[in-house]
């Protein structure tokens, strides 16, 4: 059996759209960068046969597959496959087969939907019994994977129970069966894939609020993640998928390939564009009078939406006059639908800005899980060389599990922001007002996720990026992400990245624009009241981190892991996260329970030896780490304000005071320079009214001792 290797060069990997439109059935291969190739053929011929002979030997670089079809349709499905036939939308629905429509969707009346076209199979082939309604596509899915799956969206108006899954998710693989049927790779997943209609206007890169035509067979023109109008088609978002309102037209490329006596095709539109452009020509005037009527249509429905830019695409969508007649812009041609499920197969894109141990190591593994694309960006020349290779290694400390992460790009310039999904940052403090600067202008209705070690990341970025568009969300980095030993090295290579076994990501999910998509990453903790939760990381993970390393460098340790495991070190961090927990389940109404094992946690990361961390590094820049909100006092004051006793954590103070880097690092840590000199200056009273502290005298005096 030959399964699909997706760690091959960037553009060896292929997606595959497949949409069964009334007339044509496309096909598209898509690229990881966004470039494809298109064929296309009549419905009315066998679709898996003049797949093979497309495919040829590119079948075996399929990953994954997923395709779109005409609704409503009729189609009913057993364990061995299709029961009678497929009844489509098009078809004149016989007297006694209307039917009324259930469910959330609001649908126009002038429609035969799903219940009445299963009415109108039932009276040709009797009751559905144990089958599964589904539609088209869904019969082909089966076909490729044995597993039968539909989606609430294209089963228009049918409120029946049972087998739906989201468009975007993996309903199963490519079976040996249906490799030998499509020539699709075996073991190529397969989506749950939409309507038309959904997977068009996910072809045009639309985003809330925008106004979107699909100019096909029939018409479309609606909007994207509104709530429902009166008067108008409304389906709500699912899963990822935005809502859609919309109402359709009678008219469109099958009108006007009638009015000329042609079946709707590439060259016809060709033909009609040279008529149009040729005053001399015979059908000139028949040509213009033809567009107004199509364009009619359009147009009324335009007028009842609010003012905007309209997004065009379809088989329309090539004739220029009819776009610049609908002041439109032409996002995509006939390939407008088939493109969309492609996209939609081929998931959602992550430009993730910075490919250090964070970014390839958490960031880049949470989404890859998730089955996202990922596109690195990073400035150094040699790092971008690396991933260049193709994939890398991510080690779980805890597990020994080797996770591959492949299946992406990267650059040290190209940004490909305008087709992200979602952007995140792993840059380091010291980049991050550099790149936002750069950002002035962003608009995008789209989140940025800093996963940045930074007080306030959102706040400085904020200052850039202004536009209410796009949000801004700060997450919590809580696992370790360090260097392979020598021996990963050799084996797995230099990109390796060995991490603690933590799987979640908290971020401030009332900053998002687009939470459910950020929510649709497993990992992805959105917190509504993030600024507690960074309090609570800052007062227990941090705090006992600090005690730790200045007490650990009192007492000669070189290594934070040896300084945690020293028992009576141990003791008073697990101490001072205990005062600080109490403070924090008395501020906040956080649970003991969770806090205690915060605390365990937390000081069970620091003894973990496999995690090498000089003390030096956690030491360094102590005029930061003592002030009035940060690790140390902020919890102490807490707690002062709160009468809860806080003596290990004045310990913590104590050492931090008396910190003193070796000579050879004063020169890279001036803020160690700057605290000796205020205690030189004025004792540690002094150092405290510089840092902005205020105590009461009996604990200054502790702190003298």
């Amino acid at each position: 059996m030959a399964f699909c290797d997706d760690r091959r060069g960037v553009n060896l990997t292929l997606t595959l759209g497949i949409d069964i439109g009334t007339t044509a059935t496309k096909v598209l291969l898509l690229r990881k960068d966004g470039s494809w190739d298109l064929s296309s053929w009549p419905s009315q011929e066998n679709v898996w046969e003049n797949l093979r002979k497309w495919l040829y030997k590119r079948g075996q670089q399929v990953t994954r597959v997923g395709i779109t079809s005409h609704t409503p349709s009729a189609a009913i499905l057993g364990e061995n496959g299709l029961i009678g036939r497929i009844i489509p939308w098009n078809e004149p629905l016989p007297k006694g087969c209307e039917r009324p429509t259930g469910g959330e969707h609001v649908l126009s009346p002038n429609r035969a939907w799903v219940p009445s076209r299963l009415a109108q199979w039932e009276s040709e082939f009797g009751p559905i019994g144990n089958g599964i309604p589904v539609q088209l596509k869904d019969v082909l899915n089966q076909q490729l994977t044995g597993v039968i799956a539909r989606d609430s969206r294209s089963m228009r108006g049918y409120d029946g129970t049972g087998y739906y899954r989201l468009p975007r998710e993996i309903i199963g693989t490519v079976t040996s069966e249906g490799q030998k049927l499509s020539g699709i790779c075996e073991g190529a997943e397969v989506i749950c894939g939409c309507d038309d209609l959904t997977s068009g206007v996910f072809g045009l890169s639309t985003e809330d609020g925008d106004i979107f035509n699909l100019a096909n067979t029939s018409e479309h023109v609606g909007l994207v993640g509104v709530e429902a109008i009166s008067g108008m088609s409304h389906l709500p978002a699912l899963g990822t998928l935005p809502s859609l309102t919309y109402l359709s037209t009678s008219t469109g490329g099958a009108s006007l390939a009638t009015i000329f006596d042609e079946s709707p095709s590439v060259e016809s539109a060709k033909k009609f564009i040279s008529i149009l452009s040729n005053t001399e020509h015979q059908g000139y005037e028949q040509a213009w009078v033809a567009l107004e009527s199509i364009n009619s249509d359009v147009l009324r429905i335009r007028d009842t939406l609010p003012k905007g830019a309209m997004k065009i695409g379809g088989g329309l969508a090539m004739i220029p006059q009819l776009v610049e007649a609908r002041a439109a812009t032409k996002m995509a041609g006939q390939e407008v639908s088939v493109l969309g499920v492609a996209k939609l197969a081929q998931g959602p894109l992550a430009v993730i800005f910075g490919a250090g141990k964070v970014g390839r190591g958490f960031l880049a593994q949470l989404l890859r899980r998730a089955g996202w694309r990922i596109h690195f960006v990073d400035p150094n020349p040699v790092l971008v060389s690396e991933l260049e290779n193709g994939s890398y290694s991510v080690v779980n400390l805890n597990t020994g599990e080797i996770d591959e992460i492949n299946n992406y790009t990267v650059s040290s310039e190209e940004w490909r922001l305008k087709e992200a999904d979602l952007v995140l940052t792993s840059l380091g403090a010291s980049h991050l007002e550099e790149w936002a600067s750069k950002l002035a202008d962003f608009e995008r209705n789209i989140d940025i996720i800093l996963a940045e070690n930074h007080p306030t990341p959102a706040a400085l970025v904020r200052t850039h990026i202004t536009s209410p568009n796009v949000g801004i969300a700060q997450a919590q980095v809580l696992r370790s992400c360090i260097e392979p030993t020598p021996e990963q090295v050799d084996t797995l290579g230099p990109l390796t990245v060995q991490v603690q076994d933590h799987w979640s990501l908290p971020l401030d999910g009332a900053a998002l624009v687009r939470p459910e998509l950020a929510a649709s990453v497993s990992g992805f903790d959105l917190r509504p009241n993030f600024t507690t939760e960074l309090t609570r990381k800052l007062f227990t993970y941090n705090a006992i981190n600090a005690v730790v390393s200045y007490i650990g460098h009192q007492n000669g340790y070189e290594m934070l892991a040896e300084a945690a495991n020293d028992s009576e070190i141990a003791a008073i961090a697990r101490a001072a996260g205990a005062e600080a927990s109490s403070a924090l389940v008395a501020a906040y109404d956080f649970t003991a329970g969770e806090q205690a094992e915060w605390v365990e946690r937390a000081l069970g990361k620091y003894q973990d030896h496999r995690i090498v961390d000089p003390i030096e590094r956690q030491c360094r820049d102590p005029v930061r780490k003592l002030g009035v909100g940060d690790r140390l006092f902020g919890p102490i004051l807490l707690c002062i304000s709160l009468d809860i006793p806080c003596p290990n954590l004045l310990l913590g103070v104590k050492a931090a005071l008396r910190y003193q880097p070796p000579k050879s690092l004063v020169v890279s840590d001036p803020s160690s320079a700057q605290l000796q000199g205020w205690i030189e200056e004025g004792g540690v009273q002094f150092a405290l009214s510089q840092l902005g502290v205020e105590l009461p005298s009996e604990l200054i005096a502790s702190l003298q001792e």
